[in-house]
Parts: C-alpha cells; structure tokens; sequence
C-alpha cells in the first residue's frame, strides 16, 4: 500500500504500517487529502503490483548507511525511528520498485497477496503524540482466501 500511495501522490512520507488483530494500517505525511474515492485507486494498483509476483527481499544494512539512504529521501520519520532503534544495523524489506524499514515476516512474493480490502481512512498524529505531526492513516484487511472474509 505505501508504495502505491508514493506513485499516486507524490510527495507523501511514509511512518509506519504495522499489523494490528484484524488487519494492518499504513500512516502517511501527505500534501494530498485522502478521500474514500481514492481507496479503490490505492486498491487497483496494489492489485496489480501483486499480480506482478515480486519476491519480498529482507537485507540487513548499517544503522549509519540507512540513516544517510533515507535522509536523502526525505524520510525524517524513518530516520526518526532508526535513531530511536539504537542499534547497530536495521532491516529493510525490498519488492518491484518500493524498500521500507521491516521487522520481517512477509510471505514470499507480491502474488501471494490476493484477498485484501483497504476499509477507511482516518487521522492520526505521529508517534501517537497530539503535540507531533498530524498524519492520515489508510486501515485495510487481509485473508488468505476468498471465502474467509467477512464484510464488516
């Protein structure tokens, strides 16, 4: 989903997107407001990168290097979470054209994710923290066949 908000609105940071009980959700630094209409966009090119099979690739890099690789994006809140990491290296997790900070366990490839559906759109501020920057969050779910999810 990150990736395919960056190609859509250019301009937008990326902050986190963990996995939470009934689902996940990205937040994101954007110059652009998101509206419902633009989940079914977001949707349609996620579904396509899928179908492009690419192999989630884990590569483990220097806190240092990574600091500098994501400083020159423009990533203040990756470099943010590297320094408050404090360790020696961090993990990225590389697929088609898109690389991110990971903790790791993803499936192997981009076709494996088939069943998803990108729910609502909400606010949110960095780090939780109403003092931080105010951020949109895209919620979605996922599961591994047609036939297990339930609309909510």
């Amino acid at each position: 989903m990150a990736q395919v908000v960056q190609e859509l609105f250019p301009g937008t940071k990326i902050t986190i997107g963990p996995v939470i009980e009934d689902g996940f959700y990205y937040d994101f630094d954007s110059p652009h407001t998101f509206v419902p209409e633009d989940l079914k966009k977001i949707e349609t090119r996620m579904r396509e990168i899928a179908k492009g099979n690419h192999a989630f690739v884990m590569s483990t890099h220097s806190s240092d290097e990574a600091r500098e690789f994501w400083g020159k994006r423009g990533e203040k809140y990756k470099v943010e979470l590297i320094n408050d990491l404090n360790t020696p290296t961090v993990t990225y997790c590389t697929h088609d054209t898109f690389v991110d900070l990971c903790r790791g366990n993803h499936l192997d490839t981009t076709q494996d994710i088939r069943h998803f559906k990108l729910l609502k759109i909400a606010g949110s501020y960095w780090r939780g923290d109403e003092k931080r920057d105010r951020l949109q969050r895209i919620y979605g779910t996922a599961w591994p066949t047609k036939k297990k999810w339930t609309p909510i």
